[in-house]
């Protein structure tokens, strides 16, 4: 869902590089931070051992984790991980999740030198503004710090948007397609993604993408993966329960770039403990709680102002609206209406609404931020606008180094995140549990 017009040019101030400058400093600072309190389940450790039994002459997997819809991922989610131990040279959990975080680290950065190179200059502020509140978002932190194939999706959903951003060459319809193909195997959302990019690319002009190459590097990407259809056709779906469809996707878009979130990761319990702290002197100072709702102020702030714009303006086009008039409105159309309905869907069959689906579209959920804030100000940034994002990224990076600095104080998390590495090999929590991830004939 796009603002409703497209952006001005403007005149950049010195001070939004200076704001972008520090927030992606941050984000690498925050992707890295306390190596030992990585995420320690079962998933992260059959990755880990799969990886490190590869190196050691073992076979390769022939297939990867399980579904949420029954059945295992394709092998490549799994080799990815035996290609990345190679090449970090990592010998236990925190050298291969710090081999994840450094691509990640990196992503927000790639996404400022994709819009510095192909986005006219008069549209790129709002792209710089989102590679900040991406590499700040809490959330986005806490995925992109962890062995599991969603959390590689970042920087490689970047390269993919711009070979989508380039569709009307061959080489960018091709290289889409290869992409689309290749990711999905490391993660089956990014197959919806990669359709509903496809799709509004369609509706926004029917000639853009170059068939003959798509189509080339769609069966090229998906060599790896033939193996899996086979053995996915012969076991046969399984039993599908209908229900109606859950749409929480829209709901965490409407949050979740604006640095809510954390009690996702904590759980209820400890997120109410974690809005009184941090605890200085022994007493409980509710800063987190007061960044909280300072979250709210400059999210509020934002949407207040872009309805105040369509109230002055009048109601925009629909076809602007639901495609988009220009690329980066395309785009972000494609992720919020096409993206969103394809996983609302999918959960009519019994898939489950999955906070981690939203890994791959961090980049296009900041970048709709940046839009909007554009759009309250009459469709280029100016001072308000500006000013509602720079207090974005600082309470957004101040939640993110309170969340980390919570769980390395406390260890043993009772929400999705769960004990960490550290805390289960020093016997403060119990060693996870290894599983039989293979397949069931």
């Amino acid at each position: 869902m796009q603002a409703p017009v497209e952006i001005a040019r403007a005149k950049v101030p010195a001070l939004t590089w200076i704001v972008v400058a520090l927030a992606l400093a941050a984000g690498i600072a925050l992707r890295l931070a306390y190596p030992g309190d990585i995420e320690w389940k079962a998933d992260e450790r059959w990755l880990f051992e799969q990886a490190r039994a590869v190196l050691a002459g073992a076979p390769w997997p022939q297939f990867g984790l399980p579904t949420s819809v029954q059945g295992v991922n394709p092998p490549l989610s799994a080799w990815v991980f035996v290609a990345l131990a190679w090449l970090s040279g990592a010998a236990s959990p925190p050298e291969l999740a710090r081999a994840v975080q450094a691509l990640n680290a990196a992503a927000p950065l790639a996404l400022l030198l994709f819009a510095w190179r192909a986005v006219p200059a008069q549209e790129r502020e709002p792209w710089a503004w989102a590679a900040a509140l991406w590499a700040v978002n809490p959330l986005g932190v806490m995925f992109e710090r962890k062995i599991w194939p969603p959390s590689l999706l970042p920087i490689f959903v970047v390269a993919l948007v711009a070979a989508w951003w380039h569709r009307r060459s061959a080489l960018g319809s091709f290289l889409f397609g290869l992409l689309a193909a290749l990711l999905a195997q490391i993660h089956l959302a990014v197959a919806l993604l990669a359709a509903a990019l496809a799709l509004w690319a369609l509706m926004d002009d029917r000639r853009s993408l170059r068939w003959g190459p798509l189509i080339v590097g769609i069966a090229l990407g998906a060599l790896p993966a033939l193996p899996w259809l086979m053995d996915l056709a012969q076991s046969g779906a399984g039993h599908t329960r209908l229900r109606f469809p859950i749409p929480t996707f829209w709901v965490r878009w409407l949050m979740q770039p604006f640095g809510f979130g954390a009690e996702y990761t904590l759980g209820l319990a400890q997120f109410r403990e974690f809005l009184t702290g941090p605890i200085i002197a022994g007493a409980p100072t509710h800063m987190v709680g007061f960044l909280h709702a300072a979250l709210a102020v400059l999210a509020l702030g934002i949407y207040f102002r872009a309805a105040r714009a369509v109230y002055l303006q009048g109601p925009p086009p629909a076809r602007r609206v639901f495609i988009g008039g220009s690329p980066a409105g395309v785009l972000v159309n494609a992720v919020f209406w096409g993206y969103g309905a394809m996983l609302t869907l999918i959960t009519v069959a019994g898939a489950g609404s999955h906070r981690h689906y939203l890994i791959p579209v961090a980049p296009m959920m900041a970048l709709w931020v940046a839009r909007l804030a554009a759009f309250g100000d009459g469709g280029a940034l100016g001072r308000r606008g500006r000013l509602l994002l720079v207090g974005l990224c600082i309470a957004g990076a101040l939640v993110s180094a309170s969340l980390l600095r919570y769980i390395h104080v406390t260890q043993v998390i009772h929400g999705e995140y769960g004990p960490t590495w550290a805390a289960q090999e020093t016997g403060r929590a119990p060693p996870t549990r290894a599983l039989d991830y293979s397949p069931r004939r």
